[in-house]
């Protein structure tokens, strides 16, 4: 993502990306570092936007707002966010009932 020139760029050069500096990393120079990495480490292989959905993931499972979370991930509508990680919420409802259950 090449900064705009009326975007802040906080002492950035015009012509830097956000990775690699002032060249774009391309997919699959990425893609092989990671491959490396988790080579190295003896961790399973998962694709790019596996990190994605694990950081959404982590952050509605400690308590994240879902709306920051869509916002976060550049989901125009909620309700992107809701379908994909509506599996995560489900032990949310199990705190739900609790809570009322100690109400009682």
């Amino acid at each position: 993502m090449l900064l705009k020139k009326d975007k802040k760029n906080y002492g950035l050069k015009k012509s830097w990306y956000i990775f690699g500096s002032d060249i774009p990393i391309t997919n699959s120079r990425l893609r092989d570092r990671k491959n490396q990495l988790c080579k190295k480490a003896e961790l399973k292989q998962i694709r790019i936007h596996d990190f994605r959905h694990s950081c959404a993931s982590l952050l509605i499972n400690n308590g994240a707002n879902i709306t920051i979370v869509a916002k976060y991930l550049g989901h125009t509508k909620i309700d992107e966010t809701l379908n994909t990680y509506s599996h995560m919420f489900k032990n949310k409802l199990n705190d739900v009932v609790n809570t009322i259950n100690k109400l009682t």
